[in-house]
């Protein structure tokens, strides 16, 4: 009798347990429930566009509402979505008007966290950046502006030169994005994409910035230029074709001089 009446105790708190879990699960779906901006956030990096659209749906966030995300307690969700990749989700909040040029506390935008990241697969040992490149390329196409609303800050390419993102490149530069982003003659005041891939030792990428016109002479403002940069972190390989352009005249071409 004792089995049985000890069995039976166990069985109801495991029913409450479940019943509670349950509830919980409940309000978590509910979109008129209380935000939670890490669920928010969670969402939105699995690319539950269901989810978000609910709860803009339901009036609860509006498509500019801060998340979690990205190493940050509040961020908004279309940088969430881009750090991500999380294309769906992308795609509802441009459809929706959402502020394409809002920043993280750090000041990156969408499209500069589209142009940085890729997919890491640590178990194959490779990476992609092809929904990272379709990001980019959705947030353009939508009109993120391709340089930075801020002078003397980071561009959407100048992320992509640092991460050797060579096919985000070369859009970002048909699309008209600037080379020497905001440098002034022969200074910067803040590095530019061809020191981003100097001091990475992106070959490829550093010669398509040269190729569009980057200022390899230009020198970031108590700092180093572009070679420089190559040589403190030995990339051996880029000082050639640097030290070539820098001694560019006026009117000559890196292709022409250079390659």
């Amino acid at each position: 009798m004792f089995c049985k009446n000890n069995g039976l105790r166990i069985f109801v708190r495991l029913l409450c347990v479940l019943a509670a879990i349950a509830l919980v699960a409940g309000c978590a779906s509910n979109p008129k429930s209380p935000l939670d901006t890490e669920a928010l956030g969670s969402a939105i990096s699995i690319d539950d566009v269901s989810y978000v659209r609910a709860r803009v749906e339901a009036k609860t966030i509006t498509v500019n509402q801060l998340a979690s995300g990205i190493g940050y307690a509040a961020a908004p969700m279309i940088t969430v979505a881009a750090r991500n990749a999380s294309l769906g989700v992308l795609r509802y909040l441009i459809a929706q008007k959402a502020d394409l040029n809002a920043r993280t506390p750090d000041r990156d935008t969408a499209l500069m966290l589209a142009a940085l990241f890729r997919d890491e697969d640590r178990e194959r040992n490779s990476s992609s950046t092809m929904r990272y490149d379709q990001a980019v390329r959705l947030l353009v196409e939508a009109g993120a502006n391709i340089e930075h609303e801020e002078l003397n800050a980071y561009t959407p390419l100048a992320y992509a030169a640092y991460a050797g993102r060579d096919s985000t490149a070369d859009y970002l530069l048909s699309k008209g994005a600037k080379p020497n982003a905001s440098a002034l003659g022969q200074v910067a005041y803040i590095n530019t994409p061809l020191m981003m891939a100097a001091m990475q030792g992106h070959r490829n990428t550093a010669l398509q910035l040269l190729r569009a016109g980057a200022n390899a002479s230009v020198r970031v403002q108590n700092g180093m230029t572009a070679m420089e940069f190559a040589k403190k972190n030995r990339h051996t390989h880029l000082e050639q074709i640097l030290r070539c352009a820098e001694s560019l005249r006026p009117g000559e071409t890196f292709r022409s001089r250079c390659e």
